[in-house]
């Protein structure tokens, strides 16, 4: 039986694989695209435009913004934030804005994963400074809000914002407007 369904999103070389089943049937679809250096950053600068979420380079404030639309499952979440890798070593970008107002979770295995995997492969493609606008209540601003400050000692500055705005403000920062008093 075919998948009623196909998404065009992409890991850059990468492969995750989610397996959906009824009882009676059942198939498995497989997120995967060509490696980024052959295909190199889109030309209009998204990287992700998914019901879930619009990822894109932000050439006006030189960061990569994510937006988040609605629920992402783990193998959505997880292949659209390597995604954000390939926009953070296309444009060498300092600056990263998640807008996770409406995420409503990211369960523990997620966090865990962004924690140990995703985190540290953003420092070593040399992201400095992650900006994340959270709601003003709920279990997906809990759950947000755990996965802040975890990377400060790590040389990643990550704060929480209330608005789009300040979140642009920081995270678009140089590092010469960071040493300015």
């Amino acid at each position: 039986m075919e998948p009623p369904f196909a998404w065009p999103l992409g890991l850059g070389g990468r492969h995750a694989t989610h397996v959906h089943g009824d009882g009676v049937s059942s198939w498995s679809y497989i997120y995967t695209m060509a490696s980024p250096a052959l295909r190199g950053p889109p030309r209009d600068g998204v990287y992700v435009d998914q019901p879930w979420l619009l990822m894109r380079w932000d050439a006006a404030h030189h960061i990569v913004h994510s937006e988040w639309r609605a629920f992402a499952n783990s193998a959505e979440l997880r292949a659209a934030l390597l995604r954000g890798l390939d926009a953070i070593k296309d444009h060498k970008a300092l600056g990263y804005l998640s807008d996770t107002r409406k995420v409503k979770v990211i369960v523990q295995a997620d966090q865990e994963w962004i924690k140990e995997t995703w985190l540290p492969l953003a420092i070593g493609a040399g992201l400095k400074r992650i900006a994340v606008v959270t709601a003003t209540q709920g279990l997906g601003k809990m759950t947000v809000e755990d996965l802040v400050g975890l990377t400060d000692d790590q040389g990643l500055q990550s704060r929480i914002f209330a608005s789009v705005e300040a979140g642009w403000r920081w995270a678009s920062q140089t590092p010469a407007d960071l040493a300015r008093p």
